[in-house]
């Protein structure tokens, strides 16, 4: 278990002290409706690296821990609904705020980045982890499957190692990832462009009109705490993390053809991604050496409407 502090509403500005914390107000025999929210952001210091990462912990102990990796459009955890999900096939969800987002310290590139998520998997002792790899966290989920022994199974999810031109997203969208990956300056212009857009237009509609997938808009209509809190998390972070999660969709030169074929896991993505990312998806991860899987419907949040098929899939191979 984690040596942790509280949630963020009710931590001091010192270093927290050692101490075994549940993961309280998350346990089963609690639970009610199935879209109640109670999950509890808690932080925890990692002394061997002298960072903070906050996270959430949801199910009891004994249960296969599942570390979830957001991607930079949804820094939040998975619906309510899915943790119990996940308990019911077994699994712990433990939700990590990745460097630069929500409480947890920042981090100036992918070294350190990968520093600090593997002193958070070493300092909680987890064993025989499957992780979840959303989106931009793909250059660091593939780091910590690759080397560390705590991850047993992976699984990249949405794995954002196919741009195809950005597919048929609208233009203004698409200049606005290119101004970002170009300069800082260019990055920071993108970012307020888009948090400006969140205030006069709404967040819900920057989320509905990214893919355009009417079964993505159900769950954004569906689910509207948990996005109104990823918003607030992602129009909070720096420029230098927006920046630097946008990154992850240029070439990565570390994925040459076979990169994966030693890796225990598989790549998934929604039935309804657009067909341009979705063929260029199956024929790069072919390449690449990767099993591949289509979850039954959504493309930017197809893992929140699948969790049974999700779990199950996983189960077949690990």
């Amino acid at each position: 278990m984690l040596k942790a502090r509280k949630d963020r509403r009710e931590a001091s500005g010192s270093s927290p002290g050692p101490g075994n914390i549940d993961p309280y107000a998350n346990q089963l025999d609690q639970v009610g409706s199935r879209k109640r929210i109670l999950r509890i952001w808690q932080n925890a210091y990692l002394s061997r690296v002298g960072k903070q990462v906050e996270f959430m912990q949801f199910g009891a102990d004994g249960l296969r821990p599942l570390i979830w990796l957001h991607s930079v459009e949804y820094p939040m955890s998975p619906p309510w609904g899915l943790c119990v999900d996940a308990a019911d096939a077994g699994f712990s969800i433990v939700s990590v705020r990745r460097p630069g987002f929500g409480q947890s310290s920042t981090a100036t590139d992918l070294d350190e980045e990968t520093r600090i998520l593997t002193a958070f998997l070493d300092e909680a002792e987890f064993e025989n982890a499957v992780m979840i790899v959303e989106g931009t966290s793909r250059p660091v989920g593939l780091r910590l499957a690759q080397s560390s022994p705590r991850i047993t199974f992976t699984v990249l999810a949405r794995p954002a190692y196919v741009a195809e031109g950005f597919g048929d997203i609208d233009p203004w969208f698409r200049d606005l990832i290119l101004q970002t990956m170009q300069t800082r300056a260019g990055a920071a212009f993108s970012f307020a462009a888009i948090t400006q857009l969140g205030r006069t237009s709404g967040y819900q509609w920057l989320y509905e009109n990214f893919l355009k997938q009417e079964s993505d808009s159900h769950y954004i209509r569906n689910n509207g705490r948990d996005l109104a809190e990823a918003w607030d998390c992602l129009r909070s972070i720096k420029t230098e993390t927006f920046r630097r999660e946008m990154k992850a969709l240029e070439p990565d030169p570390a994925l040459t053809p076979g990169a994966l074929e030693g890796l225990r896991g598989l790549a998934v993505i929604g039935a309804d991604t657009p067909a341009i990312w979705r063929n260029g998806f199956e024929e790069k991860s072919a390449s690449l050496g990767i099993d591949t899987h289509l979850l039954p419907s959504g493309a930017l949040f197809t893992l929140y409407q699948n969790p049974k098929a999700l779990f199950q899939t996983i189960a077949e191979r690990c």
